[in-house]
C-alpha cells in the first residue's frame, strides 16, 4: 500500500483500498499476462493454419531439417529467421503448427515483459511498465492469433528499445552496439525491423550523436554480416542477396483497388487497437508542445516511419500493424498509467471489449470455415493427393495455397512453395479480373522451375488455376508458355478434382 502511495501523483491508481490492491496484484503477475496471452490464442491452437504464410514457413522449415538450403532448394523473399524460428514445427514429418503456436505464447509474453522493463525504466515508473506489458497486448489486437514475421521480430525490436533506453540514460555505447545488434537480428526476422535503425540513428545525428550511430550501426551489421558469410561460405551468397535483398526492393503491389486495400486494412487495425493508440497520440502531442526527449524523439519518428512503411508497400495487411506493438507500449506507458487514475472503468472497456470482439470474429471465422485448412476445394484436393499418391512423391502446384502440400503430407519437388513470383510476386486477390500478368513473369524463375522439374523428375503437377483456389482463377498457366509446354511435353493427365488439374510425368 505505502508502494503504491509513493507513486508519482500522474501515475497513482484512483483509490487504495484491498479490493484496487488485488486487482493491481493480479495484473502486476507474470502469470497472469502469460494466461492472458495463452487464453487470446485458444483459437490458433484450434484451427491451426489461420494464414497462408504459416504453412509456407512451416514447410520451409520442414524442408532446412530434411537439409535443404534456404534460397537454393527451398525459396521465399522472407530473411533467414522467418523460416528457422519455425523449426519446432519443422522438425516434426508432419509439420504440425501447435509446436510453434505454444513458441508464440512464451514469445509474446516475453515481448510484453520486456517492454515493461523498458517502460519502467524510461519513466521510473512501476505502473507504467505494467501498463506497457498490458499495451503491448492491446496493440495486438489488430490481428487474428497467428505466427507472423510481426510478431517474432517485436521480440527482438522490444529488446533493442530497451537496450536504447539505457544507452540514453546512461551514455554507453555498448548500448548502442547492443540495442544495433537487436535491431539487425529483428530485420532478420522482417526487414521492416530496420526501421529503427533509420529513425534512431536519424534523431542520432541531428543530436551530433554520431558515435553512438556509429556503434548502433556497427551492432547492426553483424547479424547480418554473419548471416551473409554463412551463405559466402556455403557458396550461395549469389541466392541469399537475390531472394533476401534484390527481390525486396522490387517487392511492389497493384496501383488498382489501393483504397479499398486501405480501408479494409487500416480502419479495422486502428478500431481494434483505439487505446493504443489514444494513449501513444496523446503522449506524443505532449511531448511535441513541450520539446520531446530524446528517447520520445527517437519513438516519434520510429512510429511515424514504421507508417511510412507501411503506406509504401500499399498492401494495407492488418498484420502490418503488429510492427507498431512496441512503439505503441512504450509511447503510451506513462500516459495509460496517468489515464487509469480518472477514467479507469473506461480504460479497461477500450480493452477488453476489442479482446472480446476478436476472440468472437476469430471463432466465427472458424465456425464459417473461413480459414485455409478449411477450404473446401483445397481440401478435396489435398485428400486425393495423400489417397493416390505415395509418401514419398512430391509435388509442383501452380497457385498460391500452400495448405495444399500440409493438408495431403506432401512436400514440394521445386524451390517454389507459391508460383506468384513467376508472375510479378502480386497478392492474386489483389489482381483485378482479366488483368493481364504477362509483362510481370520472371523468366528467371520460371527457368530454375523447369530446371528443378527435370532434375528432380517431380512425379506430380497441379494446376490449380481452373479451380480459383485463392484467386489464382486470374493467372492461368497459359501465362507462362514455356511451363504450359512443358507440362504438355512431360506430363499426362490424370483426375479432375474440384476444378483442380492433376497431372503425372509420363514414364
Amino acid at each position: 500500500m505505502r508502494a503504491l502511495a509513493a507513486l508519482p501523483q500522474d501515475v497513482q491508481l484512483p483509490s487504495v483500498n484491498a479490493k484496487t490492491s488485488a486487482a493491481a496484484r493480479w495484473l502486476s503477475s507474470p502469470w497472469t499476462l502469460l494466461l492472458a496471452v495463452a487464453v487470446l490464442r485458444v483459437p490458433a491452437f484450434v484451427y491451426g493454419v489461420l494464414d497462408i504464410d504459416e504453412s509456407d514457413f512451416a514447410l520451409i522449415a520442414r524442408r532446412i531439417a530434411q537439409g535443404a538450403m534456404p534460397y537454393v532448394d527451398i525459396a521465399d523473399i522472407k530473411p533467414p529467421l522467418a523460416f528457422l524460428a519455425y523449426l519446432p514445427s519443422g522438425i516434426f514429418e508432419s509439420v504440425p503448427l501447435w509446436p510453434m503456436q505454444a513458441v508464440a505464447v512464451l514469445w509474446v509474453a516475453a515481448t510484453s515483459l520486456v517492454l515493461r522493463a523498458a517502460a519502467r525504466r524510461m519513466t521510473g515508473s512501476e505502473v507504467a511498465g505494467w501498463c506497457a506489458a498490458w499495451l503491448a497486448l492491446v496493440a495486438g489486437f489488430c490481428e487474428l492469433p497467428k505466427v507472423s514475421t510481426e510478431i517474432l521480430m517485436n521480440l527482438p525490436s522490444a529488446a533493442a528499445l530497451w537496450f536504447w533506453v539505457r544507452a540514453e540514460q546512461e551514455e554507453g555505447k555498448w548500448f548502442d552496439l547492443a540495442a544495433g545488434a537487436c535491431i539487425g537480428l529483428a530485420s532478420l526476422f522482417r526487414h521492416q525491423g530496420a526501421v529503427l535503425l533509420l529513425s534512431l540513428g536519424a534523431v542520432m545525428l541531428v543530436r551530433g550523436r554520431v558515435g553512438r550511430l556509429l556503434s548502433m550501426a556497427a551492432g547492426f551489421a553483424l547479424p547480418w554480416g554473419l548471416a551473409g558469410g554463412f551463405f559466402a561460405g556455403t557458396g550461395h551468397f549469389a541466392e541469399f542477396w537475390d531472394w533476401v535483398v534484390r527481390r525486396n526492393f522490387r517487392y511492389t503491389s497493384l496501383h488498382q483497388g489501393w483504397l479499398g486495400r486501405f480501408a479494409e486494412g487500416v480502419l479495422p487495425s486502428l478500431a481494434a487497437t483505439l487505446a493504443a493508440w489514444i494513449v501513444a497520440v496523446r503522449a506524443s502531442a505532449g511531448a511535441l508542445r513541450r520539446g520531446p526527449s530524446a528517447i520520445e524523439a527517437g519513438l516519434i519518428a520510429s512510429l511515424a516511419a514504421s507508417c511510412a512503411a507501411i503506406c509504401l508497400g500499399g498492401r494495407f495487411y492488418s498484420h502490418y500493424f503488429l510492427q507498431f506493438i512496441p512503439l505503441l507500449a512504450l509511447l503510451g506507458a506513462g500516459e495509460a498509467a496517468a489515464m487509469i487514475r480518472k477514467w479507469s472503468r473506461t480504460a479497461a472497456a477500450l480493452c477488453l471489449l476489442p479482446a472480446l470482439v476478436l476472440g468472437g470474429v476469430t471463432i466465427g471465422r472458424g465456425m464459417e470455415n473461413g480459414y485455409p485448412c478449411q477450404e473446401p476445394r483445397a481440401r478435396l484436393l489435398a485428400g486425393w493427393l495423400e489417397e493416390n499418391t505415395r509418401p514419398d512423391e512430391r509435388l509442383f502446384i501452380w497457385g498460391h495455397f500452400s495448405p495444399i502440400y500440409l493438408m495431403s503430407h506432401r512436400l514440394p519437388g521445386t524451390r517454389y512453395l507459391t508460383t506468384s513470383v513467376h508472375v510479378g510476386n502480386f497478392d492474386p486477390a489483389h489482381v483485378p479480373p482479366g488483368f493481364d500478368l504477362s509483362p510481370f513473369r520472371s523468366d528467371a524463375d520460371v527457368a530454375l522451375t523447369l530446371s528443378d522439374l527435370e532434375r528432380n523428375r517431380v512425379p506430380l503437377f497441379v494446376d490449380t488455376s481452373p479451380a480459383g483456389i485463392h484467386s489464382w482463377n486470374r493467372v492461368p498457366l497459359s501465362t507462362v508458355p514455356a511451363l504450359a509446354r512443358y507440362l504438355a511435353e512431360h506430363y499426362r493427365p490424370v483426375a479432375e478434382v474440384a476444378g483442380a488439374r492433376i497431372y503425372r510425368r509420363s514414364p
